[in-house]
């Protein structure tokens, strides 16, 4: 009888624990928060001016993207749109490393 009695106790001590533990994040989904760290790129052009051989203008942004491949393709249309006139001539896409903070798409 005793034997039982804290067998008992402890699969309900265990249980326990495992619910509480699992508790904060059921919390978090149940009021909608979702936490996400975008992937940022920072990519570096060359612009040169059409029609010409020795203007160029070097250009930067910061661009979200899921891979190396998105950033530059989402930067080239940028850089057509807002520079008429110079043809984008090369470029080098490189993650910004993740910082401490996360933005919080509620």
């Amino acid at each position: 009888m005793i034997k039982a009695l804290l067998v008992a106790a402890a699969v309900s001590v265990a249980s326990l624990c495992t619910a509480v533990s699992a508790a904060p994040n059921l919390r978090g989904l149940q009021i909608g928060w979702k936490v996400h760290q975008p992937t940022r790129f920072i990519v570096s052009g060359v612009l040169r001016q059409d029609g010409t051989t020795d203007v160029i203008k070097p250009i930067h942004a910061i661009v979200t993207a899921d891979n190396n491949s998105a950033a530059v393709a989402s930067f080239a249309r940028t850089v057509g749109q807002q520079y008429p006139g110079y043809t984008l001539i090369a470029t080098l896409a490189s993650p910004v490393p993740a910082v401490g903070t996360c933005e919080n798409n509620i």
